[in-house]
């Protein structure tokens, strides 16, 4: 329990350090942002940002959130037409400090034609996310080069085994890509993937979009990271406070490339919980990008229902 209020208070105190920094730097510059999250396209990028693959993804992402709440309801998880679901993940971990009696569904993998899609989900609540956190870096497992991830992240990526399912399933067909993807701490085990997939699989060119996600390791994961050019990005709420922790202060940085959208108000308040959870929802990140595509209503009643989310009144 000690440790459990501790690691809450920590990441409270770096949420509330940066809120406060960036609204005292917004009185100063005049509004501008002072987060790192959503960066300009990098050299490593091979293709442009497709809101198309974007949608389908978080759309996977919502399907994650709805596998838990099936687990919870004693409901057998499917996914729609034309997806196959091969296999589900499950983890110990409760995200409160406290190992579970029952282990629960974190990610899955699934097929369309001849793609594999690895999602991973996040935590439901912003006080969830805040008592995942483990702001510990370790050495990242699956290479040995020096890099650092995050402790907590890590020690859920490592129990899964996702490589070898990716493997026994690529022995089993004939598949050309692997997309990957996740919500918020979802996102963060779906960068730690990827070194993973590259380096312990045929699939040398995943293609990775994540929404909302914290920072998941140091520089030198970051260039381990970056230094495999595959199409990369992360889609960021400008107002979302989640994508700015674990702190800089503590070594962390993002991996390559943000996408910036936006929607909710900026946080000016640590304390306006509803606010910073509104601004990280993965209901809020599925609509703002239906509303870029060429049919958002389309879109968003094919997501309707997922994760408790109700489109019909955004």
């Amino acid at each position: 329990m000690k440790k459990m209020i501790a690691k809450f208070s920590l990441l409270f105190t770096a949420l509330a350090f940066s809120i406060s920094f960036t609204v005292s730097c917004d009185e100063t510059s005049g509004g501008g942002s002072v987060d790192d999250g959503p960066a300009e396209p990098g050299p490593t990028m091979s293709s442009p940002f497709d809101i198309n693959t974007a949608v389908e993804l978080m759309f996977l992402s919502l399907e994650a959130y709805q596998m838990l709440a099936d687990s919870n309801d004693g409901v057998e998880f499917t996914l729609p037409e034309p997806y196959d679901l091969i296999v589900q993940f499950l983890t110990g971990e409760s995200f409160l400090g406290t190992s579970l009696e029952v282990e629960v569904p974190i990610a899955f993998i699934a097929t369309k034609g001849n793609n594999i899609f690895v999602v991973f989900r996040g935590t439901k609540t912003i006080d969830e996310w805040i008592s995942d956190a483990d702001f510990p870096l370790v050495p990242y497992p699956p290479v040995s080069d020096g890099a650092l991830t995050e402790k907590g992240f890590t020690d859920i990526y490592g129990s899964l085994g996702v490589v070898d399912e990716i493997n026994q399933l690529a022995g089993m067909g004939n598949f050309e890509n692997v997309f990957v993807t996740g919500h918020s701490l979802g996102a963060a085990l779906a960068v730690l993937a990827i070194p993973d997939i590259i380096e312990h699989t045929d699939f040398k060119n995943p293609i990775m979009y994540s929404f909302a996600g914290p920072r998941a390791g140091n520089s030198d994961f970051m260039s381990l990271y970056d230094g495999f050019g595959i199409t990369s990005w992360r889609v960021v709420n400008t107002n979302d406070e989640v994508p700015k922790l674990p702190p800089e202060d503590l070594s962390y940085v993002h991996v390559d490339t943000g996408e910036p959208i936006t929607f909710g108000k900026p946080i000016t308040d640590p304390f306006d919980f509803d606010q910073i959870e509104f601004n990280h929802s993965s209901c809020n990140y599925y609509s703002t990008l239906c509303d870029m595509t060429d049919d958002p209503k389309s879109c968003k009643d094919m997501g309707d229902g997922l994760d408790d989310c109700m489109f019909d009144s955004m």
